[in-house]
């Protein structure tokens, strides 16, 4: 089975709206999974029909059992996120600050603090429009181990991949270089990243690069809005040649990305611009460089 991972320096390089077309375009059954959870936007250019929907549980919060409690205080003098504090003759836990860490329930003389699973979010199955299975999340509002739910995303890919007989699964990953993409990176059999033509952009692949190299990672390289800035172009594909890695396609600024995303469609979808074309090309590309069943 091979894992494909599309990433970005940032969000807002055209990451999705390349991962949407290059699944639209596949000659080849897949897996699609977006692990982009902190802002999942894959399906609404997919627009999967979900068989099953389960939540998500991830971390602890502790819980105050104020009977019996001496009010000795160990417990807020050791949160160092200053999460506890004392009102009206009880502790009480600010969610907002509390890391679940679980030292104050350790700490406990009294024994009368329990830490409770906490649900961070939702994670999706089911079929994208254009019949491939496809897995999706929710990161609910506020709450974080984003890094958890990308890893159980691309868990259920693969069983998925696994249970359908299906030999590719192509992920839209997380942008930048967190926890999150680290969590989509590890064990990916190919990279695609996305960079802009610009000097943000330029900047951003080159860190994309030193952690790809020390995963080891074969990737290659997509430069859209290729035509903004030759200069941060150029160096982009100097970058990439100095690490091996190929250049597979340029998009020129167009109208035709931001007007997909205005219709919920993927570019290959709109008008008659050649863009299936060169979508299928880059998936021909990607299955000579084994990237792809």
């Amino acid at each position: 089975m091979r894992n494909v991972v599309v990433m970005s320096g940032k969000g807002g390089t055209g990451k999705t709206t390349i991962t949407a077309t290059l699944a639209s375009c596949a000659d080849t059954p897949l897996v699609v999974a977006d692990c982009d959870v902190d802002a999942a936007n894959l399906h609404l250019l997919l627009r999967p029909e979900n068989d099953r929907e389960q939540r998500f549980m991830a971390g602890a919060v502790p819980s105050f059992d104020s009977r019996g409690c001496s009010l000795c205080g160990i417990c807020v003098s050791a949160c160092v996120y200053h999460a506890i504090t004392l009102r009206h003759g009880q502790y009480q836990v600010d969610m907002a600050s509390c890391e679940g860490c679980g030292v104050c329930a350790n700490i406990c003389q009294d024994h009368l603090i329990t830490m409770t699973p906490r649900m961070t979010g939702y994670t999706y199955e089911g079929r994208s429009r254009f019949h491939q299975p496809m897995v999706h999340a929710r990161l609910c509002i506020g709450q974080e181990n984003s890094g958890k739910l990308v890893t159980r995303v691309r868990q259920l890919a693969t069983e998925t991949a696994l249970a359908t007989g299906i030999d590719t699964v192509l992920v839209d990953g997380p942008p930048g270089l967190g926890c999150p993409a680290i969590a989509a990176m590890t064990g990916a059999d190919m990279l695609l990243f996305v960079a802009e033509a610009g000097a943000a952009g330029a900047h951003d692949l080159a860190r994309l690069l030193d952690l790809r190299r020390r995963f080891g990672i074969p990737a290659a390289c997509v430069i859209n809005k290729a035509d903004l800035d030759d200069v941060s172009r150029a160096d982009i594909r100097t970058r990439c040649a100095c690490e091996g890695i190929p250049v597979i396609a340029e998009f020129p600024w167009s109208p035709v990305f931001p007007e997909s995303l205005r219709q919920g469609r993927t570019v290959a979808e709109i008008g008659d611009t050649g863009m299936e074309n060169v979508f299928r090309e880059m998936w021909t590309v990607l299955r000579k460089n084994g990237a792809v069943a």
